[in-house]
């Protein structure tokens, strides 16, 4: 029995999945991408496990992403960690749409007020320790020059609650891909600074290596598995032709 578990929500009109990964026992949490309504759906989970939040993971700036980040960062009193090829996106967010910044409280309603004091950098091979559990960082670019992913370590059997996944419990590594990967598809490349190259390289690199039985929960969509993304996912399959994998 194990007092770890991961917690997942789609939040918003992009249905953006926010995950809070923790252990009971410690009463801590880390909280990755949360997304619109944030701002009020996080804290509800974290009091629900009966756990605090020690900090924020961002894969990637877009403002499905980071939209509830100013006011937690500020509520809970947490770190926000970012990749530093992102700080654009943080920055304006509005750039990522080719946009002026006014967009986004004129089409959104979203007066942007980021805390800057609150932004920490995170890089390539990173290995970073939040509520005793380990979470390697990969650095992924194409669907922004900043992604990143967070693989969570020894979290097997660790249960799930999530309203688009169909696994019960986490195998021993997770993949938290943001945007990079999906079941059966991948992240955008289309959007300004995205790269179809850049995404190709990347998947090879950060997803192929790992263990067919790894789970992969996305920033979009049902979880699935390295395995059966090996299997059936077109665009993993291209990416490994290109390569020579």
């Amino acid at each position: 029995m194990t007092d770890r578990f991961v917690l997942g929500l789609p939040l918003g009109r992009w249905q953006t999945n926010c995950w809070v990964v923790g252990d009971r026992a410690r009463g801590s949490a880390v909280v990755v991408d949360p997304g619109e309504h944030g701002a009020v759906e996080v804290p509800r989970l974290l009091a629900a496990a009966g756990v605090a939040c020690e900090a924020i993971l961002l894969t990637h700036g877009h403002i499905d992403h980071v939209w509830a980040v100013p006011d937690l960062a500020r509520s809970l009193d947490v770190p926000v960690l970012l990749h530093e090829d992102d700080r654009w996106l943080w920055d304006d967010p509005a750039a990522a749409f080719g946009a002026p910044p006014e967009v986004l409280a004129q089409q959104f309603g979203l007066h942007w007020d980021p805390p800057d004091e609150r932004l920490q950098a995170v890089h390539d091979g990173a290995r970073l320790s939040f509520a005793g559990i380990r979470f390697d960082v990969r650095h992924n670019p194409g669907h922004t020059p900043g992604h990143v992913t967070y693989l969570g370590r020894e979290l097997a059997e660790a249960p799930i609650d999530f309203p688009l996944g169909s696994a019960d419990s986490a195998s021993d590594d997770v993949l938290f891909s943001g945007d990079l990967i999906f079941a059966g598809s991948i992240g955008r490349t289309d959007f300004p600074r995205g790269s179809s190259a850049q995404m190709s390289q990347s998947l090879v690199d950060s997803v192929l290596p790992l263990e067919d039985a790894t789970l992969i929960l996305s920033g979009h969509g049902p979880d699935t598995t390295v395995g059966r993304e090996r299997r059936t996912n077109p665009f993993l399959r291209e990416a490994a032709d290109r390569h020579g994998v």
